[in-house]
């Protein structure tokens, strides 16, 4: 396939030459024939004959001796000098059967002209051209029209990936391993060609896959995010950002916990746990917006391992916050009651539950006064007004996380959360200016503060006693102040006595005790 070289013409005439053994042995042979022969002829006289026979056998001997020794004595070895000025040796491309059995297509270029010197059968195999066509071609034959390398400035070849043609006009990658050797005493690029179609196709689908994906996410009106085990976010979706009212960038590499509402972020570290143990979870979490707003996420998550090792939770979330406030209206219109729109007794059980088991809360009893004259002289709907009204009353002076219950008839309970002693002595202070200030406002009311242990029952027993405790001193002291003012009304029912002496069952009239007509 090669053109060969002086070097190995030299080495293919050393094979073909006779061993130089032979070669001594031979002359040897024909020196020692012609002193024999020409002993014969000089000793025809006998006296003559011994002594030169054995001095030319003698010759012949030493002859051959020299003959034997001829290259040694008169061609001595290079020196050390001389082998350094002495020029390097050609290099080659290796034996040509290893070239030509090679699975790796090869090719072997000329660098000045990139002509294509020669090929092994891999090589024409791969570009799909004959031997002759194959060595007929340049490199840039071989090249796609981006790949093209520039002839005039060609100084080295690199390697990599290129895309390669071949005879059909068919393209495939291809990735180029270049050494440069000696040919025939002009340089050469000695080039491995690598067939890399099917991984570059299979990372372009991949890259095909993950784009896809990304734009799914990006449309996605669900809300699609990742974090690390941490709880810092690591990628977020348009829909994220949208519902919490930022911008992505401003979004990544904040921490979850930062936007989860207070009562949840002690609960995130066990999320967490969970999430790496058992490789994904569902649940519900409550976020708060930058404008103050709530928001309500119903999630599935994932556990994602990396090629690298790196482990990072993967997030896809519903807003179910509309949901949840209808879900909260349904069942607080279980717990209210429909004519005040205030909470009724069910939300006693509901206020405890949510309370801490140490929680300090207060209980204040409010009973309208003198309701059942008012319905009796006005009507109930007038005293349904009354209720009403009140009701509003005390829904404006309590806290946002306190309750105003309607306990029933014309009885409401304030129920305060957190509150110390110093707080309810200040709220009965309010009150007790209101009903003295503003018209209308006829009530009276008793407080309780919680005892150790105590449930909200007992509390608002306490409060009503005391509520109880005070109708009787203001009325009382009302009595005193305005002796002459009729206070009872008599009048006559019929109560039926028995006589069992007299044996008389017939019912007797008798005037009824005085009986207080004030609710």
């Amino acid at each position: 396939m090669f053109l060969r070289t002086d070097r190995q013409e030299k080495r293919l005439a050393a094979f073909n030459a006779p061993s130089r053994f032979a070669a001594v042995i031979g002359k040897c042979v024909t020196i020692l024939i012609l002193a024999i022969a020409t002993v014969i002829v000089i000793g025809r006289n006998g006296h003559v004959f011994w002594p030169p026979l054995i001095a030319l056998l003698l010759t012949a001997l030493v002859a051959g001796v020299l003959v034997s020794l001829r290259p040694r004595l008169f061609l001595a070895p290079l020196g050390e000098a001389e082998l350094r000025d002495a020029p390097t040796p050609q290099s080659d491309v290796g034996e040509e059967p290893m070239f030509m059995a090679s699975p790796a297509p090869a090719l072997l270029v000329d660098c000045e002209s990139l002509a294509i010197i020669a090929a092994n059968p891999a090589a024409e195999e791969v570009y799909g051209y004959s031997p002759i066509a194959l060595c007929r071609l340049s490199l840039n034959t071989l090249l796609s029209a981006s790949a093209k390398l520039d002839q005039t400035k060609v100084d080295t070849l690199a390697a990599g990936l290129a895309r390669h043609q071949r005879a059909d006009g068919s393209a495939f990658w291809a990735e180029l391993q270049v050494s440069r050797i000696e040919h025939d005493a002009r340089p050469a690029w000695f080039v491995i060609v690598t067939d890399v179609s099917a991984r570059m196709n299979l990372a372009q689908q991949l890259e095909s896959s993950e784009r896809f994906a990304l734009t799914l996410v990006e449309l996605s009106l669900g809300i699609v995010f990742s974090h690390d085990l941490d709880g810092t976010l690591k990628m977020v979706n348009p829909a994220f950002a949208q519902a919490l009212a930022m911008s992505k960038e401003e979004l990544i590499g904040r921490n979850l916990a930062e936007f989860l509402l207070p009562r949840q972020r002690d609960a995130f570290s066990g999320y967490r746990s969970g999430v790496e143990h058992d490789e994904g979870g569902t649940g519900i979490i409550h976020l708060h917006k930058r404008d103050g707003g709530e928001l309500v996420w119903e999630f599935h998550n994932r556990l994602r391992i990396g090629a690298d090792g790196s482990k990072s939770v993967l997030c896809c979330a519903v807003d179910i916050s509309e949901r949840s406030r209808n879900e909260r209206r349904l069942l607080e219109a279980r717990h209210k009651d429909p004519l005040t729109g205030c909470y009724n007794r069910s939300h006693l059980q509901v206020f405890e539950e949510h309370a801490e088991p140490a929680a300090c809360w207060a209980a204040i009893v409010i009973d309208i006064d003198h309701l059942k004259r008012c319905n009796e002289t006005h009507g109930h709907r007038v005293g349904d007004q009354a209720i009403v009204g009140t009701a509003r009353l005390l829904e404006g002076m309590v806290r946002s996380d306190d309750s105003v219950v309607r306990l029933g008839g014309d009885q409401f309970a304030i129920l305060l959360r957190r509150c110390d002693q110093a707080t309810l002595e200040s709220f009965a202070l309010r009150l007790q200016s209101t009903r003295e200030n503003q018209p209308g406002a006829a009530f009276t009311f008793g407080m309780a503060m919680r005892k150790d242990g105590e449930d909200l029952e007992q509390t608002i027993r306490r409060a009503d006693r005391q509520l109880i405790e005070r109708r009787v001193i203001e009325r009382s002291s009302i009595r005193l102040d305005l002796p002459r003012e009729p206070r009872r009304a008599e009048y006559r029912r019929p109560l039926v006595r028995l006589h069992p002496a007299l044996g008389n069952s017939e019912p007797e009239c008798v005037r009824a005790g005085a009986i207080e007509s004030e609710g």
